[in-house]
């Protein structure tokens, strides 16, 4: 397998992604698009999303992960990030798979990166996506604001609404998320799979909305824990991870 990290993008806003070119000699029909957390549960699930990445690639799938916009090594300051500008960044980075390999696309999203994978496929030109995997995903915004002030509360002992754990939370990030809801949207993939590691009473909800599009739906609970919130203690659940490859594997 070979790992390819570059950068792409307009040359004043340059994003970093790792392509992962697969290892089987027989060309795959699709490529998976990773889209990863933000702030610290990017941190808390770096290694789990380049884990998956390279499962994909082991399993003949390319794969592309990159960083949004003002995080990790892709350009823009860590205040600069806001959901309207990563769900242009998910459109750029399906661009550069398609670049890379010519198949069908698979949108892989974990956390806030599940939900920006769904969101993108309401813009006027989406994604021609073949599969979409929602892990843990962000249903409701607005309850994941609370989630993230309560967070910072407790570990700081104070709600301040200037960051969450050591990110800038600006009132554009705050507004912007809080106008996210899965439930209201009008497009969907062919086929999703939805992974609950952690119980959440609209990740069902979700299910039932994406049914009533016209989609697929598989909704697998596996226990786990919130692994997004412990950037120190984070380990890899081999076993979802096993789990959706197979899956996009069998999509492909």
């Amino acid at each position: 397998m070979t790992t390819s990290p570059h950068y792409f993008g307009p040359a004043d806003e340059r994003l970093f992604g790792c392509y992962h070119a697969p290892t089987a000699a027989a060309p795959a029909t699709v490529g998976a698009l990773l889209c990863q957390p933000t702030g610290h549960e990017y941190m808390a699930c770096y290694r789990t999303v380049r884990q998956t990445a390279v499962r994909l690639a082991q399993a003949g799938l390319p794969a592309l992960r990159f960083d949004f916009y003002g995080s990790g090594d892709s350009a823009g300051d860590s205040s600069d990030g806001s959901p309207s500008r990563w769900l242009r960044d998910v459109t750029l980075a399906a661009g550069e798979l398609q670049s890379r390999h010519r198949g069908r696309t698979a949108l892989v999203g974990l956390r806030l990166g599940a939900t920006l994978a769904l969101e993108s496929l309401q813009d006027a030109e989406p994604i021609e996506t073949r599969a979409l995997v929602l892990w843990d995903p962000v249903v409701d915004g607005a309850a994941y604001v609370e989630e993230l002030t309560a967070l910072q509360a407790e570990r700081y002992e104070s709600a301040s609404g200037g960051e969450v754990l050591g990110f800038p939370f600006t009132d554009r990030l705050r507004g912007e998320l809080g106008r996210l809801n899965l439930l209201r949207v009008q497009r969907t993939a062919p086929r999703v799979l939805i992974v609950e590691t952690v119980a959440s009473a609209g990740t069902r909800t979700l299910a039932e909305r994406l049914e009533t599009l016209g989609a697929a739906v598989e909704h697998r609970v596996m226990a786990g824990t919130a692994l997004w919130h412990e950037p120190n203690k984070a380990s890899v659940p081999a076993n979802v991870i096993q789990s959706i490859v197979a899956w996009v594997r069998r999509e492909a």
